[in-house]
Parts: structure tokens; C-alpha cells; sequence
């Protein structure tokens, strides 16, 4: 394979698929349970099955990059996260301020920070790899 993603992506990536489908399936099989567990002031498990629908989705795209192997599959899937992962970061932070939920949110942005930059490294690194 003439342009295969290094060992280092490899890992971030199932790291990723794992990371996410934990959360996933949290939130689409045990949504009320994970409500209560954690006091989540808004109780709709409609839309927390639905993020838990599209973190299994993102975690699969994760794979399928990993299973791939190559920089074209791979760099769209890391695009995408780059955004996803800037944005995420971005409604976690803004929503804890506004709602004063910073107490409830901390965790999300150690989880969503390292994520996104590794994946802007990586990103960066293979770039410069296969130009």
C-alpha cells in the first residue's frame, strides 16, 4: 500500500472508535439511567439516543479508516473529527458557561481537548508524509 497511515494514527483511531462507542451506546441503550446518574437537567431520551446513534457512527467511520488503511480514507475521517471535535469543544464549553453546568462538563472536555489535538497532529504529520 503505497501511502498507509503510520502506527500512531492507527492507534488514535481505534482509540477513537472505542471511546466513542462507549459513549454511544451509553446514550442510546441506558439513556434514562445515564440522566439520572449524572443529574442531567434536560430529560429527553429522543435526542440522547440520537447522539448515541451518531457517536457509534463517528466511531465507525474511526474504523473503517483504520481497517483502510490509507491516507485518502483516512484524512477525510479526520477532517471530519477535526470539525466535529472543534465544534463539540466548542458547545460543551459555551453551554457549561452559559447553563453554569461546568461542574458536569469538565469530563467531556478532557475526553474531546486531547482527541482534537492529536487528531490536528496527525492530521498535520501525514500531510506533510505523503506531499
Amino acid at each position: 500500500m503505497a501511502e498507509e497511515i503510520s502506527k500512531g494514527l492507527k492507534i488514535l483511531l481505534i482509540l477513537e472508535f472505542i471511546v466513542a462507542n462507549i459513549y454511544g451506546i451509553t446514550y442510546l441503550f441506558f439513556t434514562e439511567q445515564y440522566i439520572a446518574l449524572v443529574a442531567w437537567p434536560f430529560d429527553d431520551p429522543i435526542v440522547g439516543r440520537m447522539l448515541g446513534v451518531s457517536l457509534m457512527t463517528y466511531g465507525l467511520c474511526s474504523l473503517i479508516a483504520f481497517l483502510r488503511k490509507d491516507w485518502k480514507t483516512a484524512r477525510i475521517v479526520i477532517e471530519l473529527q477535526i470539525f466535529w471535535h472543534i465544534l463539540g469543544l466548542g458547545v460543551v464549553i459555551i453551554g457549561s458557561i452559559v447553563l453554569n453546568l461546568i461542574e458536569d462538563m469538565w469530563i467531556f472536555i478532557v475526553i474531546l481537548a486531547p482527541f482534537l489535538v492529536a487528531f490536528i497532529y496527525f492530521y498535520i504529520a501525514e500531510q506533510k508524509r505523503f506531499s
